[in-house]
């Protein structure tokens, strides 16, 4: 019998659904990935429209039984995340009369003395241990360590609590789905795309989605700070749309052009979108428009950083960037720019995933919802009884590792000039300039 694992992403652009199964060596095998665009239904990362999320879902979950037939799903995963999301220090303590050895039942009473401190006004998604101190001691794990004193430290990862009740509306009680549990979508994420090396040298995710930004630290294989900024890729196409044009003239304009890095230009360009009239764009004004959203974010992204209490040099593995408004042309050099001496790459997912072959072009592109996948455990179907022949699954093809980007701001000489930037735009018009320049003659 067919076992597979069964999750869904909410995004703010898109819902996302995942099927895969673990093989015989452990490794994941992503078997089907569909998804359905929740632009304006999901919001920061929340349920806004009850009634079109539910159709999503539905049709999503339609779509993948299709891809793994015969088998059927029973319940799904459901990643948690936008804009309320966030880690709070929190400390537990606790004193014995003797030298003892602290025991799996001590260190659960103080993790739910921990919750307890928590107002019930927020939602608690995790809490996750950051370490202990045991008679003055720093421990990682306090199991079978002896002592007299204990002081646990946890971040707790909460929410509002709008966020899953939304979300259980839809799935729960629209579509009838048990959910197999909630993971919160910035730590599954980082299991997928950090080392343990880079965790313990000190790094910082940024998942640049496309109405939220969220930002995890970690240092000696700790999350030290989780935080959700209100502002993406969206916030961007908005400020374009300010010359005159429509969102989806905007979209497609910041997709093909991108232009993060500044170039200056006195010249208009006339561009021509399918099945529209000629529209002239004032490249300097569109360089100051997408320059000026990108500085803001990747201001707040540094001040999150500063906000960790640790400093740049205290990052060593840098920088890791996901998300799809992570794609905007000379992001990430604008991002390496701003922080200077770090190191910047684009985060790819972890060797001991794979996909089938019709979704292995497009892997990399869902690294959030098969971050989802790989944290889950529980089989999410069943196959009918009465199904007898024995279905084959596709053949898993091992994904190609990808050319690894790393930008580093130390080598500022090696860095393409933003003439060439411009110049690499430049050509990517230059076949709409010119059909432009047709059509007036």
């Amino acid at each position: 019998m067919n076992e597979y694992i069964v999750a869904i992403e909410l995004g703010s652009s898109k819902i996302v659904g995942v099927a895969g199964y673990r093989d015989e060596n452990g490794m994941l095998v992503v078997s089907a990935i569909e998804s359905k665009s929740a632009t304006n239904i999901v919001k920061r990362g929340c349920v806004q429209n009850v009634d079109e999320v539910y159709a999503c879902i539905n049709k999503i979950k339609m779509m993948l039984e299709n891809r793994i037939a015969p088998a059927k799903i029973t319940k799904v995963y459901v990643g948690v995340g936008g804009v309320s999301v966030s880690a709070e220090e929190k400390v537990a303590k606790r004193s014995f009369h003797e030298d003892s050895i602290i025991k799996q039942a001590h260190v659960q009473k103080l993790k739910e003395e921990c919750r307890a401190m928590l107002p019930s006004t927020t939602d608690t998604l995790e809490i996750v241990s950051t370490g202990y101190i045991i008679d003055g001691r720093a421990e990682r794990n306090a199991i079978g360590v002896t002592g007299t004193t204990i002081e646990a430290h946890y971040k707790a990862i909460t929410a509002k609590p709008a966020l899953r009740k939304n979300i259980d509306r839809c799935i729960i009680e629209r579509s009838k789905l048990p959910i197999a549990g909630y993971i919160t979508s910035a730590l599954a994420t980082a299991d997928v795309v950090l080392s343990k090396e880079e965790r313990m040298l000190g790094c910082a995710l940024v998942d640049f989605g496309a109405e939220t930004t969220t930002v995890s630290v970690y240092k000696n294989d700790t999350l030290v700070l989780l935080e959700t900024l209100p502002m993406g890729g969206r916030n961007i196409t908005r400020d374009i749309m300010s010359l005159n044009l429509i969102s989806s003239e905007a979209e497609h304009l910041k997709i093909s052009s991108g232009m993060a890095t500044g170039f200056k230009s006195e010249n208009n360009v006339r561009l021509k979108f399918e099945g529209d009239n000629m529209v002239e764009i004032d490249l300097a004004k569109l360089s100051s428009v997408v320059e000026a959203r990108s500085e803001e974010i990747i201001a707040n992204v540094e001040a999150q950083i500063k906000r960790s209490g640790l400093e740049r040099k205290d990052l060593t593995a840098g920088v890791v960037v996901v998300g799809a408004a992570a794609k905007l042309r000379g992001w990430l050099e604008l991002l390496e720019e701003r922080l200077v001496g770090m190191k910047v790459r684009v985060g790819t997912l972890r060797k001991d995933i794979q996909a089938v072959e019709k979704e292995h072009s497009q892997i990399n592109d869902h690294i959030q919802a098969i971050a989802l996948l790989y944290a889950g455990k529980d089989d999410c179907t069943k196959t009918p009884a009465n199904t007898t022949a024995t279905v084959e699954r596709p053949v898993p093809q091992p994904i190609e590792e990808e050319e690894e980007i790393i930008i580093t701001a130390e080598k500022k000489e090696d860095k393409p000039k933003s003439r060439n930037i411009f110049n690499r735009i430049m050509d990517k018009f230059g076949k709409m300039i010119e059909e432009g320049e047709n059509d007036d003659n």
